[in-house]
């Protein structure tokens, strides 16, 4: 049985990929005050500048159940399965969405939480897209996912705790403090949770943190494929790059634009370090 594969626009993914894989992509919301749309209607880069310019943040949701029961429906009428991957449901309600859409769909369609995002995300999303093609069946799939999922490390580097305050996530006082003297964070994604990974003065102490994590996953493992993606101009994810090439010339890596559903709680000049390793 033909399975099919759907997961939200909050990953990472060029369009080659989709393409090739005949991914389905259903939209999340987002809005500067007024009404939502998908947020494929508006391109990253305007989005950043936009939000850069705005007073207010950005109004974010998660798919209507509607579109994702739709979605499924067509997907699943000639009698081909679904696995609906998505974005850690402690970032988003996305995942919640689609659950109760797939008891409402007319097929049959398998819901995980990829306790990731963006493009830590797309590495199981890949892998089970290729699988798919493959004829894998979904056990088979689950399986190795899951393997996916225990071998990938995000880590988001945190340049300035406005958009944290504007969304009440903070106290404004702590981030006006943070900002007065330059204070950046680093938080991990373990288990869909962010936790602290670790804080600093400036923008070296970003660069100082990376290079921690390279060399510590550089003594037990190989980097197989990583990602970086971020928010605000193209400058933002140059040193990232550089040393990520310096210490593991061998990934695969992708640098780009993060959603804009990310890019809201994150903030411009904000970027992610997403790594699959192998032993």
């Amino acid at each position: 049985m033909t399975i099919k594969i759907v997961t939200d626009s909050s990953v990472q993914l060029t369009a080659a990929e989709i393409k090739q894989y005949d991914i389905q992509i259903v939209p999340l919301l987002v809005g500067f005050g007024g009404e939502l749309a998908p947020d494929t209607t508006i391109s990253r880069a305007d989005f950043d500048r936009q939000m850069a310019a705005s007073d207010l943040l950005p109004t974010t949701s998660q798919p209507p159940i509607g579109e994702f029961v739709t979605c499924y429906d067509n997907l699943t009428a000639d009698g081909s399965q679904v696995l609906s991957l998505h974005i850690t449901e402690t970032l988003s309600g996305t995942v919640n969405a689609a659950r109760q859409a797939a008891q409402l769909a007319s097929g049959q369609v398998t819901v995980v939480d990829s306790k990731s995002a963006d493009r830590g995300m797309a590495f199981q999303v890949l892998t089970a897209a290729r699988m798919a093609h493959g004829g894998a069946d979904m056990a088979t799939i689950l399986a190795k996912i899951a393997v996916i999922r225990q071998q990938t490390h995000v880590y988001l580097f945190v340049d300035t705790l406005d958009n944290l305050v504007k969304g009440g996530r903070v106290p404004k006082i702590a981030g006006v403090v943070t900002n007065l003297i330059k204070l950046k964070f680093v938080f991990e994604l373990v288990d869909g949770k962010l936790k602290l990974y670790t804080r600093g003065r400036g923008k070296k102490a970003l660069i100082k943190a990376q290079t921690q994590i390279l060399n510590e996953l550089a003594d037990t493992t190989r980097v197989e494929a990583a990602g970086i993606s971020y928010v605000g101009d193209d400058q933002v994810p140059a040193a990232p790059r550089k040393l990520m090439q310096e210490v593991a010339p061998q990934a695969d890596l992708l640098v780009a634009r993060t959603s804009p559903i990310i890019a809201t709680h994150t903030g411009v000049g904000a970027y992610a370090l997403m790594l699959y390793v192998v032993d």
